[in-house]
This record gives C-alpha cells, sequence and structure tokens, in this order.
C-alpha cells in the first residue's frame, strides 16, 4: 500500500545580494511598545462590544472571555516567534522561516487590508467624538477635511520618528486606560452598589443569571446565535499584531516585546470584561443594541448618575484619543509590514526606501496615509468595509499559528528566549497547545466570514487574488522562485551613493539626435529632472560673431522641432538654446557651469583612424570631458554608451 510522508524540511532558497543602506533605528521599550499595541487592540471595544451583544445578550462577558482565549494563545504565539525573530512584519515574516515567500506574502497581504481598514475608520471617527465640542463634526462636509488634517498629522509625526510617535500614543494611552478605570469604578458604586454588599451581591446574580445561554428569556441567546457573539467578540482583540511588527525597532526585543504583549493581554481582558459587565449592569442587552450599538461606553456613562451632564464631553474626549492612537498604530504597522515586504521581494523596492536622516520608511508612510485618505474622501461611510476586518485578520493570525507550529517541527532547535510551555511531544517536536488551540479559533472564524458575510468575503477573496496576480508578475520580472525562499545578502559599499539628476544638458547636431534625445528623456522622466537642448553654431574666427546664417538657422531650427517632438512622444518637455560662438566646447562648458547642469549627454561617432596620443573622439568632446563640471555621458553609435563622472 502506498503511503505518503510529510517533508518538513527547509524549502530551498535563492541568495540575493543587495546594498546596506541602514536600518530601522532600534529606539523603543517595553513601555512605547505597549502604547501602540495597546492602542490598536483597545480601540476595538467601541464598536466590538455593541455589535457583540446583539448576538450574544446577556451572555456578552462570556463571549469576550471565550473570544479572550483565543486571543490569549494568539498573543502567546506572536510573543514566541518575535522574541525568537525580531525583525519587522510580523505573521508576513514568521510565515517566511516557517515556509517560503509566497505564504508570507498571503499572511502580508492578508494583514495589510486590516491596516488599511483600521487607518480610515479610525481617523474617520475621530472627528464624531469631539461633537460635543465642535458641532460641524457631525456631517460629512465638516469631518472629511478634519480627518484628513488628522493623517496628514499622523504622516508629520511618524515620518520624524517612531520614538515620537510612540511618546504620544503613550501619553494617551495613560489618560484612556484611567478614564476606563474610573467608568468601570464610577459603575461599580453606582451601578452594582460595591460599598453595599447586599446589592451588590444581588447585582452579581443577576449578572450571572443573565448569562445564561439557551433558556426562555428576552435576554438569553440561542447557542447559534451566542457562537456567532464569540465570533464578533474576535473583533475586539484584532491590533496585538502591530507589537510585533516593531520589533525590529525594538531595543532588546527579546525582553521588551514579551512584556508589551504580556501587559497589553493582561490590560485587555481586564477592561473588556469590566466594561461589559457594567454595561449589562446598567443596560438590558435591548437598550444597548438598540440605542447605543455604535457607541457603548456612551451608554454606561448616560446610566451613571451625573454621567450624561459630566461624563458625556468625557467619553467623547476619551473616543477620539484612542482613535488616534489606534489610526497611528495602523499606520505605523502599514508602514513597517510593506518595508519587510519589499525587503525580501515581495512587493516592489520602493516600500523599501529609508529617509536618509529619520531612518523612517517614509514612502510607505506616504503611500498609506494617501490611500487612508483617498478612502475617506471617496467612501464618506465606512460601514460597508468594516467586514473586510475579521477576513484579513483571521487569515493572518492562522498563519501565524501554523509558522510557530511549522517552526517547532522544522527547527526544533531554534533559540527562543520566549517558549510556550504546555506542548504535545512527537519525537523531538514538541507542539504548543495553546498554537492549536488558536489555529482552530481563527481559522473557525475566518470560515464563518466566509459563509456569512457576503462583502467581506467577496472584497477580500478580490483583494487576495490582486494580490496573488501582482505577486507573481513582479517575482517574475525579478526572475525569482515564487513558491521559494529570498535570502538577503546585504554588502557593505562605502562609496555607493543614489545617484539623482536634476539638470540634463544635450549638446545636439543632426546626427544620433534620436537615440541621444530619448535616452535624455527617458532619464528626465525617470528623475523627474529638467532636460534642456542645446545648438552650438560655430563662427570662423574671420567673421564677426553676430554674422547672420539663415541656412544654418534653419538647420538648427529642424533640430530643435525634432528635439521638442521626440521630447513630447516621451511627455517631456524639452527646452531648446541656440547659441553661435567660436568653439562648441567651451560653450557647452560654460552652460553647463552658469546653469548647474549635473549631467551632459553627447553623441560621438570616434574617428576610425585617430593619430598615436590622440583621443579617438572628436576635439569638442573631448574638451568637454576634460573640462565639464560634472557628469558627461557620451553616446558613440547605436547601443554605445561610455561615461565620465
Amino acid at each position: 500500500m502506498a503511503s505518503q510522508t510529510f517533508d518538513f524540511s527547509q524549502q530551498p532558497s535563492s541568495r540575493v545580494a543587495v546594498v546596506d543602506k541602514g536600518s530601522l533605528h532600534r529606539v523603543l521599550n517595553a513601555p512605547q511598545l505597549y502604547a501602540i499595541g495597546y492602542g490598536d487592540v483597545g480601540s476595538s471595544i467601541y464598536y466590538a462590544l455593541g455589535v457583540t451583544a446583539l448576538y450574544a445578550m446577556g451572555a456578552t462577558p462570556l463571549a469576550l472571555a471565550m473570544a479572550g482565549v483565543v486571543f490569549v494563545c494568539t498573543v502567546l504565539t506572536y510573543t514566541e516567534l518575535s522574541a525568537a525573530m525580531p525583525e519587522s512584519g510580523g505573521s508576513c515574516s514568521f510565515a517566511r522561516h516557517a515556509f517560503n515567500d509566497l505564504m508570507s506574502f498571503i499572511a502580508g497581504w492578508a494583514l495589510l487590508l486590516d491596516y488599511i481598514v483600521t487607518i480610515a475608520i479610525s481617523a474617520f471617527s475621530i472627528g464624531p467624538y469631539l461633537s460635543n465640542f465642535f458641532p460641524a463634526l457631525n456631517s460629512s462636509i465638516g469631518n472629511v477635511p478634519f480627518t484628513l488634517l488628522m493623517l496628514t498629522i499622523l504622516l508629520g509625526i511618524n515620518i520624524f520618528g517612531v520614538k515620537e510617535s510612540a511618546r504620544i500614543s503613550l501619553l494617551l494611552c495613560i489618560f484612556d486606560i484611567a478614564t476606563q478605570l474610573a467608568i468601570i469604578t464610577f459603575g461599580l458604586i453606582f451601578l452594582m452598589h460595591i460599598l453595599h454588599p447586599a446589592q451588590f451581591l444581588h447585582q452579581l446574580q443577576q449578572l450571572w443569571i443573565g448569562m445564561q445561554i439557551g433558556i426562555d428569556a428576552p435576554w438569553s441567546p440561542t447557542w447559534p446565535s451566542f457562537w456567532k457573539g464569540v465570533g464578533m467578540a474576535m473583533v475586539a482583540y484584532i491590533g496585538i499584531e502591530s507589537i510585533s511588527q516593531l520589533a525590529g525597532e525594538a531595543r532588546r526585543p527579546h525582553r521588551s516585546v514579551p512584556r508589551a504583549m504580556m501587559a497589553t493581554m493582561v490590560t485587555l481582558l481586564v477592561l473588556y470584561f469590566g466594561i461589559s459587565s457594567i454595561a449589562l449592569s446598567a443596560l438590558s442587552p435591548q437598550e444597548l443594541t438598540t440605542h447605543y450599538l455604535e457607541d457603548p461606553i456612551a451608554g454606561i456613562a448616560a446610566s451613571i448618575p451625573f454621567g450624561r451632564q459630566y461624563l458625556a464631553p468625557w467619553v467623547g474626549l476619551l473616543g477620539a484619543t484612542i482613535l488616534f492612537v489606534a489610526a497611528n498604530a495602523g499606520l505605523i504597522g502599514a508602514s513597517r509590514l510593506t518595508f519587510a515586504m519589499s525587503e525580501h521581494f515581495t512587493l516592489p523596492r520602493l516600500f523599501y526606501k529609508l529617509h536618509p536622516r529619520y531612518k523612517t520608511p517614509y514612502v510607505s508612510l506616504i503611500v498609506f496615509t494617501v490611500i487612508a485618505g483617498t478612502i475617506v474622501a471617496v467612501a464618506r461611510h465606512l460601514t460597508h468595509i468594516a467586514d473586510l476586518y475579521n477576513f484579513g485578520a483571521m487569515l493572518s493570525f492562522a498563519l501565524a499559528h501554523l509558522s510557530l507550529l511549522g517552526l517547532r517541527a522544522r527547527q526544533p532547535d531554534m533559540r527562543r528566549p520566549f517558549f510556550i510551555r504546555g506542548n504535545l511531544h512527537f519525537g523531538r517536536t514538541a507542539l504548543p497547545i495553546t498554537a492549536i488551540i488558536g489555529l482552530l479559533g481563527t481559522v473557525a472564524v475566518w470560515i464563518d466570514v466566509i459563509l456569512t458575510k457576503p462583502s467581506g468575503r467577496n472584497l477580500g477573496f478580490l483583494w487576495m487574488g490582486v494580490g496573488l496576480v501582482s505577486y507573481f508578475w513582479y517575482r517574475r520580472q525579478q526572475k525569482l522562485p515564487a513558491a521559494g525562499r529570498v535570502e538577503i545578502e546585504r554588502l557593505q559599499m562605502p562609496d555607493f551613493h543614489p545617484v539623482r539628476f536634476k539638470k540634463i544638458l544635450v549638446p545636439i547636431t543632426s546626427a544620433h539626435l534620436s537615440e541621444t534625445i530619448q535616452a535624455a528623456a527617458r532619464l528626465a522622466k525617470t528623475h523627474g529632472a529638467e532636460a534642456i537642448a542645446l545648438h552650438v553654431i560655430e563662427i570662423p574666427p574671420s567673421l564677426p560673431l553676430d554674422t547672420f546664417f539663415p541656412e544654418k538657422l534653419a538647420v538648427a531650427d529642424s533640430i530643435l522641432q525634432q528635439v521638442q517632438a521626440i521630447g513630447r512622444e516621451y511627455e517631456v518637455p524639452i527646452a531648446a538654446q541656440v547659441q553661435q560662438s567660436r568653439t562648441a566646447g567651451e560653450t557647452i562648458v560654460d552652460i553647463a557651469r552658469a546653469g548647474a547642469f549635473d549631467l551632459i549627454i553627447l553623441a560621438s561617432r570616434p574617428r576610425p583612424a585617430a593619430p598615436p596620443g590622440r583621443s579617438p573622439l572628436s576635439t569638442t568632446v573631448d574638451y568637454v570631458i576634460r573640462n565639464a563640471p560634472g557628469r558627461v555621458w557620451v553616446m558613440t553609435g547605436q547601443g554605445g554608451l561610455d561615461a565620465k563622472s
């Protein structure tokens, strides 16, 4: 009987040499990582509590707790992998090490969908929370420009450095946590009467009765509805990935990353259970899902005796701050994710550019700020893209758990500063039970999205399809295997500096005109440079310099018209000049020096039999090469190109 074996050996890899242009600065400590992680995950409760209660009814705290089990498993998986591989990329990086670049791309591209949704929804939702202070923000006419302003501020903060961005997030998170703890405290005192033991015990009993499932009561959900509520509750825990995205910028990542993740996990479990319990003590599930579906915290505040008058503005400010932090975390995550993906050639290398001074991925930051701003300006109402949230996150989380299991099997001796206990042992392979539970839980929720949310399913698969087509095309262009793994070899090249052209001078005659102008037009378009064509009419010493030669001017006019026609073909405007002088070489050098041109492109056919000791090029070209203030490129014929810098 034929048997099937599973190959857990390392996948073949392709080594690619690249120029080492520096890396992200390691400047973040555990509190700053915690602030970004909490900001990304903590914002979810503002809408996840309402939609969870819509299905789980009185058992909402229980649904959040069960979803919290999967969340704990996911945190443990990310903690072990991030500490072992402290680099940007999160699940994208994990899948690359465990499997190959194709799996890495699927994980990263799915997660990128979440980051885009996070940035757009969080930034757009800041305005309505501030409408108590600025009523104009309640309308799209006022809120859209305000959202674009918020995105611009976030872009500026992040380009200057992730450390500055994390400091702001930390301050805002402290304010948010303090406010939520205050709401829980006021709820315990005024709604659950913790200062009166008999009443407090009665409230706890009512809360426990309300968590019963499948009984004949208005607050009790059916079991299918409860499990759907558990799936909705998973939304509340999306965002822990943002800490692992910053592992490449963390100081002592083997210590700071686990501490930040554990602190985020404990904080969220306490706050989520506390807020949901207070909410159902203040409001019935029907009231919560009817009047406060999108703003459950406001419902709690309104139920406290003095809440409607004093706490409502405070809660509005609270919501705005945490949403600002969430949008910031999404922008950080998207930029670091695309940075990591482009580093390993799963996205174009454009996203791998770092700011020369601040060492931040400024191209990625700008791109995703523009994308989020475009979504806000076009969509106006963003609720229809929220279904995509679970599609991308659950797929990415599932691949993270699968990566941990794969690495435990393939690389059992890998150094793991944080090691998950509680394992199933198969020979030398120890598979963590939490990763298995997390894998099953996240896959179950992802399948539920596919089966029950048509918009999330259709848009999600469309997103993945477009991404995969682009990935295969780019890999083919780069001549790299689609399902292999690229190993990056960074070469130290101190003399390497990117070449930039701002002004290009093209002296021309009728010979080689087309080739020379085409080369100049392509360069000008690539570099965004200014191109100027120069035709020199040489006047013999026996004649005055201003001698009028109609036939030569007619030739010059014809040449310059051809130059401009070629420029229009490449959508590059090429200015044209005609100069009369004694010697063309001196004129070219003088104009290049006066105009601060950084490149001269010349065309010249070498002389077939140059005398010994003489240059095979023309006297004009030889003079320009020797005296030009900058680079000189000489086109010597069909396909020929010489250069002098």
